[in-house]
């Protein structure tokens, strides 16, 4: 009971800190894209004297870096805590390229308010890009959180994501039956085989309802050995029999 409510405790923590940083760039756009907001009468004298009283204090918004920066460490301490599965698509390449696009996106895009195309557009631009890039280091923060926990587990099946080593080989005898199989192992899909080389003697089938047992092993159990040259040797002889 006491470890829910501490994951509770914690959930509430990170929402808290993903909606402060939500909260800076939202002042970021209010501030830098002032006029914008005027022009179309979306201020508010409050909003106003709050930012401006917060810029007097402490300089918030003197240069755009400062916001953005308040906001991408608000942003960083809310990923801590995300939880998730790791699948081999969630790769560090994978994170990184979307970090670097949403670092460009977030930090780098004043020019857009300095583009001769109207102060509309300028602002829609750099909203744009601003929410883009917003969204792109939020996606590499919590990939990266997932990794890396993964990453410290102790149980060594849960860090890898991985399978155990499998049979590769295919043993094939007059009377096998051979099952061809994928597995994951060591970050790549490997191929390999079920070699049931004495099917006269007794063949276990394990797995729970519904796991898939007789589509993919019965069903194929069955008709690998019609497939062999004994099947039709077999048949032939009953054929042979009743004819006599």
């Amino acid at each position: 009971m006491q470890n829910e409510d501490d994951l509770r405790g914690l959930a509430k923590t990170m929402d808290l800190m993903r909606a402060i940083a939500i909260l800076f760039t939202a002042m970021h756009a209010y501030w830098f894209c002032y006029a914008a907001f005027r022009d179309r009468q979306l201020t508010l004298a409050v909003v106003d004297t709050i930012l401006l009283n917060f810029d007097r204090s402490t300089g918030l918004f003197a240069s755009p870096l400062w916001t953005k920066l308040f906001a991408t460490v608000f942003l960083s301490l809310s990923c801590l805590g995300t939880k998730g599965v790791r699948t081999e698509r969630i790769t560090w390449p994978r994170v990184g390229a979307v970090a670097a696009a949403g670092t460009l996106l977030f930090f780098l895009n004043g020019w857009t308010l300095r583009l001769p195309i109207g102060t509309d557009a300028c602002a829609g631009l750099y909203l744009t890009t601003l929410a883009a890039g917003f969204v792109c280091l939020l996606m590499a923060g919590s990939w990266a959180s997932r990794l890396l926990k993964n990453n410290l587990m102790d149980d060594v099946f849960n860090v890898e994501n991985e399978s155990f080593m499998q049979e590769t080989r295919l043993m094939t005898n007059e009377y096998s039956v051979n099952l061809p199989t994928r597995f994951y192992y060591r970050k790549k899909w490997q191929s390999g085989w079920i070699n049931v080389v004495n099917p006269f003697r007794a063949t276990m089938v394990l797995g729970t309802p519904g796991s898939g047992k007789s589509y993919a092993i019965v069903n194929n159990y069955i008709k690998r050995p019609l497939r062999k040259p004994i099947s039709s040797q077999l048949a032939l002889s009953s054929t042979e029999l009743r004819s006599l």
